[in-house]
């Protein structure tokens, strides 16, 4: 049936405010390996690009033929503006080190953060998540896996305003498990199962 206008159903109106969690559980979610990003302004981004390759043949009427696409590539990540950046996240943002310094004699003690000239295995994180809500209020979990933060990262500093840089995480193929892409969208109930 054709309806006019199209009335949306709350429960599959997505909300954009949420909150990000790395190593996030989908069966728990008071997972003691979960960690919260912290708090964010300006939102965020969930990001799926495949880039679609056409077959061609002689004879076809162009590159869209029904059945003759694939997908060569994929780009998935998911991109927040950090309004809390201390130095574990920063850790997580672009991979590095950070050295604690708890003996100065003329200064305060301090932790120093110093990017790692390349990636190491360590550096992945097992996934990010993008959680917000229904207006019906079902919880909806955006989850990218094997993690990596390999954005570029900029602080920009001005007058009466806070520092928000712009993150970017992206999501990595298992190499042991290539047909399996590394993000997934859960929409929980809106009452657990008892």
């Amino acid at each position: 049936m054709i309806q006019r206008p199209a009335v949306p159903k709350p429960e599959k109106v997505k909300l954009g405010e949420g909150v990000l969690v790395f190593n996030f559980n989908p069966d728990d979610w008071d997972d003691p390996a979960s960690i919260p990003f912290g708090a964010t302004r300006g939102g965020g981004n969930y990001n799926v690009e495949p880039t679609n390759a056409p077959i061609r043949f002689d004879g076809d009427k162009g590159e869209h033929t029904k059945g003759l696409k694939r997908k060569t590539e994929w780009v998935i990540q998911i991109t927040a503006n950090a309004l809390e950046l201390d130095l574990d996240l920063l850790k997580k943002v672009m991979p590095g080190t950070i050295e604690e310094k708890n003996d100065a004699v003329d200064t305060p003690n301090y932790k120093k953060y110093r990017p790692n000239a390349d990636y190491q295995e360590s550096d992945y994180i097992n996934n990010l998540a993008y959680i917000t809500k229904t207006h019906a209020g079902n919880t909806v979990a955006y989850v990218i896996e094997n993690v990596l933060g390999d954005g570029a990262l900029s602080a920009a500093f001005e007058d009466k305003s806070e520092i928000v840089p712009e993150t970017t995480f992206t999501a990595h193929f298992d190499p042991n498990d290539l047909d399996t892409v590394p993000t997934y969208v859960i929409e929980y109930d809106l009452e657990p199962a008892v």
